[in-house]
C-alpha cells in the first residue's frame, strides 16, 4: 500500500514540473518544510484533475488515495506549526529573560524557558542553552552538557551551533581539542554564510590548523566574512593587511587588489596613495576588472598620480569590455562629460543604458536626466520619469529628488504637488542638499503642503550654510521682498553674495541689480556690469537681457549697440518676457538695429502676454498710435488699465524691493497709466513725464531706453524739458554717441524756453 501510495505522490509531485501555471521555482522547492506542505496542502480538487491531460497521468483511484493519504496529515500539520510557534514564543521569552528585554532580568527564569523550547526540537533554543551551560548562565557551568546540547542544535541544522561546536573542539570545551573537528565545523558554518566562521577558518588556512597551507583559501574566505560585515577591527586590518601583503608578492591578483585598497584607505598600515595605485596597476595589468576601474578612478582624479584624463578612460574601457558595471557607468559618464574624450552623448546613453538595465543606480539617474534634456536621443519626458522612478524605488536621495521635480512641474507625469512634496521630503531625509532648498520653497509657497515660513526658513539655512548657492540664492529673495520676514537688504546682499561665490547664475543677476541701484550696498555700475556679465554667461536669460540693455545704455562702460543687441536676441531665443520688450523698443526706436515697427509691435505683443506690465503699456501705446499696428485706442485704453492693476501685475513683488509699501505701488501705476492716457491727445509734456516714469521706475520697471524714446518723442513735438533730458543722453553718450553739438543745440532750445537747468549747464559748454 505505501509503496503504490510513493508511486501516486511522486506521479502527483513530477506533475508539477509539466503545468506550468502552478509550477514551483527553485526557491520554493528549497523553503522551510512548513511553506512547502502549505503549497501542496491548498492545491483545489479542481487543479488535480487538470493533471489528467498530462503525460504523466494520475487516475481518479489515484487522486482519492492521494486525499486520504493528505487529509489526516492536514490536521496533524496544523497541529504541528501550532507546536512550533509556541516552541518560538519559549525561546524569545527566555531571551527576554535573560538580558531583561521588556522583563525584569531573571537568568534561572530563562534557561527554564530555553529548555522547554530545546526538549522541544526547537534548534535556536538547543543553542542557547548550550551557551548557558557553557557560561554557568540560571544553572550550574557544565562544559560537557553544553557541548551536547550544541552538537544536537547542529544536528537540526543551527548555523551557529555548529560555530560554537567549532570553539568548543578547538578550545576544548566540553570535549577533547580536535583541530581537524573544529575546522570541519567552522567551515559548515561558514558555508552558511555565517561571517565569525568565515573569519576564523582565514586563521586555519594561514597558519595550517586542522588543514594545509592554502592562501587562496585564506584569502577567499576573509573577503566573505568581510561582505558579510566581519571587518570592523583593527585586529582584523591588521591581518587582512598581513594576508594580502604575503599573497599579493605570490602574484595573487586578488590579493594584489585588497592591498591597494588597504593603502588607499589606511586600514591595517598608514595611507599610501603611490603604493594604493602600484597594487592596483599589478591587478590591472593582470585583468582584474575591478582593479582596472579604480586605476581609472585614480587618474580620473589624480590620486596617487599625476591627473591623466585619457588614461583614465582607458582603464574604465578594459574594465567596461570585461562588463564590470560601475565602468560602464564611468566610462558612458566619461562620453556625457568629455572626460579623456569628446562628448559623445549618443555613446553616453548607449552606456548608461547597458548599466542602468543591471540595476547601476547611477546610470539610471543620468540616463533619466538624457532623455529629460533630449541629449543623445529625442526628449522623452516619461522615459526619464521610469529611470527616475527606479533609482528613487532603490532609496537613491538623487533620484527622489528629480522625482519630485517631475511631480512638481508635471514633467513626463501628471502634476501631482502632494507627491513632489514627499519625495523631496525623502531627499531630506536622507541629507541631500538640493532637496532642501526644493522643499523649504514647497514650505514657502504652499506647495503640497501648508505653508510654513519658519519650517522654510530653516530649511533654506541649514542647505545655505553646506554652501547650496539655491538655498543663499532664496535666503536672499526672501530678505529682498520682505515676505512673511522683515525685509533686510544688507542681509539681502550678504546671502546673494554668498551665493554668487558658488556660481548661481540667479543671485549673480540679483546682486548684479543691487550693485547697479545702490540696494543694501554702496551703487557701483562697474561691479553691477561684471555680475550681469558672469551670470549671462553662466546662461541666465534675466542677465542676458539686463547686460544687452547696459551695452546699449552704456552708463558706467563702453557702449555697445551691437553687443547690446546680440545680448537681447540671445535672451529672447530662450523665451524671457522682459527680453521681448527691450528688443521691441529698439526696433521701434532703431537702436543697434534697423528700426522696424512691425516686429517691435510683434515683440511687445508676446511679452504683454507673459504677463509683464511695461510691454502692456508699450502695446497699448501702439494700438493707441498706430506703431506698427493699426490704430486702436479702445484697444489701447483697455491695455492701460489692465498693466495698471496691481493684482495682475507680476511685478508688484519685484517692485516692493523700491517700495516700503503696496499702497505707493498702486499710486505711482495709477500715474503711468494717467500719462498714457493724456500721451493719446498729443500732450508732449504727457511724453515727457512717461519718459520720467521710466528713468525713476516709478510703478514700473525702471528703463533707460524706454524713457529716452519717450523723452526724444516730446522734444519733437517741442517739449522744452524733453529737450533738456535729451541734451543729457547726448552730452553724456548714453543709447546715443556722444554729440556735444547736438546736446548744445537742445540745452540752448530749452535754456530759451525757461528751463533753468538748462541754463546752468550751457553757461559750462560754451
Amino acid at each position: 500500500m505505501y509503496q503504490l501510495l510513493n508511486i501516486i505522490i511522486s506521479k502527483y509531485l513530477l506533475s508539477f514540473y509539466y503545468y506550468k501555471d502552478i509550477i514551483l521555482n527553485k526557491r520554493d522547492l528549497i523553503a522551510k518544510e512548513s511553506g512547502y506542505l502549505e503549497k501542496v496542502h491548498v492545491m483545489s480538487y479542481n487543479q488535480i484533475e487538470n493533471f489528467n491531460g498530462l503525460e504523466i497521468n494520475i487516475c481518479k483511484d489515484e487522486i482519492n488515495a492521494i486525499e486520504n493519504y493528505f487529509e489526516p496529515h492536514d490536521k496533524s500539520y496544523n497541529e504541528s506549526k501550532t507546536e512550533k510557534k509556541e516552541l518560538i514564543e519559549l525561546n524569545n521569552l527566555g531571551y527576554c529573560y535573560q538580558y531583561g528585554v521588556g522583563k525584569q532580568k531573571d537568568e534561572f527564569k530563562a534557561f527554564e524557558y530555553y529548555l522547554k523550547s530545546a526538549e522541544g526540537g526547537n534548534s535556536d533554543a538547543q543553542n542557547n542553552l548550550g551557551y548557558c551551560y557553557q557560561n554557568g548562565i540560571g544553572i550550574t557551568k557544565d562544559e560537557k552538557k553544553a557541548f551536547e546540547w550544541y552538537l544536537k542544535a547542529a544536528n537540526e541544522g543551527d548555523l551557529r551551533a555548529k560555530y560554537n561546536l567549532g570553539i568548543c573542539y578547538q578550545n576544548g570545551i566540553g570535549i577533547s581539542k580536535d583541530n581537524k573537528a573544529a575546522f570541519e565545523w567552522f567551515l559548515k558554518s561558514a558555508k552558511e554564510e555565517y561571517s565569525l566562521a568565515q573569519n576564523i577558518l582565514v586563521n586555519y588556512y594561514q597558519n595550517e590548523i586542522g588543514i594545509e597551507n592554502n592562501l587562496e583559501e585564506a584569502i577567499y574566505w576573509y573577503s566573505k566574512a568581510a561582505e558579510n560585515g566581519n571587518k570592523g577591527t583593527e585586529v582584523n586590518k591588521t591581518k587582512a593587511f598581513n594576508l594580502y601583503s604575503v599573497a599579493a608578492k605570490k602574484k595573487h591578483v586578488i590579493a594584489q587588489y585588497s592591498l591597494g585598497i588597504l593603502y588607499e584607505n589606511g586600514e591595517g598600515t598608514g595611507t599610501d596613495f603611490e603604493k594604493a595605485v602600484y597594487w592596483c596597476n599589478e591587478a590591472a595589468e593582470n585583468g582584474y576588472q575591478i582593479a582596472q576601474y579604480n586605476l581609472g578612478l585614480y587618474y580620473k582624479l589624480g590620486i596617487g598620480v599625476e591627473k591623466n584624463e585619457v588614461k583614465a578612460l582607458e582603464y574604465f574601457k578594459k574594465a567596461a569590455d570585461q562588463e564590470y558595471l560601475d565602468s560602464q557607468a564611468a566610462l558612458g559618464f566619461c562620453y556625457d562629460e568629455g572626460i579623456g574624450t569628446k562628448i559623445d552623448k549618443t555613446k553616453a546613453l548607449e552606456l548608461y543604458k547597458i548599466a542602468a538595465e543591471k540595476g547601476h543606480i547611477g546610470a539610471q539617474i543620468n540616463l533619466g536626466l538624457l532623455y529629460e534634456y533630449g541629449e543623445g536621443t529625442e526628449k522623452d519626458l516619461e522615459k526619464a520619469v521610469s529611470w527616475y522612478g527606479k533609482a528613487a524605488e532603490n532609496g537613491d536621495a538623487a533620484a527622489q529628488y528629480y522625482l519630485g521635480k517631475c511631480y512638481r512641474y508635471g514633467k513626463g507625469i501628471e502634476k501631482d504637488e502632494k507627491k513632489a512634496f514627499e519625495y523631496y521630503k525623502k531627499s531630506v531625509d536622507q541629507e541631500y542638499l538640493d532637496a532642501y532648498s526644493a522643499l523649504g520653497y514647497c514650505y514657502q509657497k504652499g506647495i503640497g503642503i501648508e505653508v510654513n515660513i519658519t519650517k522654510a526658513i530653516e530649511l533654506y539655512k541649514f542647505a545655505a550654510e553646506k554652501g547650496s548657492g539655491v538655498a543663499q540664492d532664496y535666503l536672499g529673495d526672501l530678505f529682498s521682498y520682505g515676505e512673511d520676514i522683515e525685509k533686510d537688504l544688507e542681509q539681502a546682499v550678504y546671502w546673494y553674495n554668498k551665493a554668487s561665490e558658488n556660481e548661481n547664475e540667479a543671485a549673480q543677476h540679483s546682486l548684479a541689480y543691487c550693485y547697479k541701484y545702490g540696494i543694501g550696498v554702496e551703487k557701483d555700475e562697474i561691479k553691477a556690469f561684471e555680475l550681469y556679465k558672469k551670470s549671462a554667461e553662466n546662461g541666465y536669460i534675466s542677465a542676458q537681457n539686463s547686460l544687452g540693455f547696459l551695452y546699449i545704455v552704456g552708463k558706467g562702460f563702453d557702449k555697445d549697440l551691437e553687443k547690446g543687441v546680440y545680448w537681447l536676441q540671445k535672451a529672447e531665443i530662450n523665451g524671457n518676457g522682459v527680453t521681448y520688450d527691450n528688443l521691441g523698443i529698439c526696433y521701434e526706436l532703431g537702436i543697434g538695429i534697423n528700426k522696424d515697427e512691425f516686429k517691435a509691435f510683434e515683440l511687445y505683443k508676446k511679452s504683454a502676454e507673459k504677463g509683464y506690465v511695461n510691454a502692456k503699456f508699450h502695446l497699448g501705446y501702439c494700438y493707441v498710435n498706430g506703431i506698427g499696428t493699426n490704430i486702436d485706442k479702445k484697444k489701447g485704453f483697455e491695455l492701460y488699465n489692465e498693466a495698471a492693476k496691481v493684482e495682475n501685475s507680476d511685478i508688484v513683488d519685484f517692485l516692493k524691493i523700491f517700495y516700503e509699501n503696496e499702497e505707493e505701488i498702486v499710486k505711482n501705476l495709477t500715474e503711468a497709466n494717467y500719462w498714457y492716457q493724456k500721451s493719446a491727445d498729443d500732450d508732449n509734456n504727457a511724453l515727457y513725464k512717461l519718459g520720467e516714469i521710466y528713468e525713476l521706475g516709478k510703478g514700473v520697471n525702471k528703463n533707460e531706453i524706454r524713457a529716452f524714446g519717450y523723452y526724444k518723442k516730446a522734444a519733437e513735438m517741442g517739449c522744452i524739458n524733453g529737450k533738456y533730458k535729451l541734451g543729457y543722453y547726448y552730452l553724456h553718450g548714453l543709447i546715443v554717441d556722444f554729440d556735444k553739438e547736438k546736446a548744445f543745440n537742445l540745452y540752448k532750445e530749452a535754456a530759451e524756453g525757461g528751463n533753468s537747468d538748462a541754463q546752468k549747464i550751457l553757461a559750462t559748454l560754451v
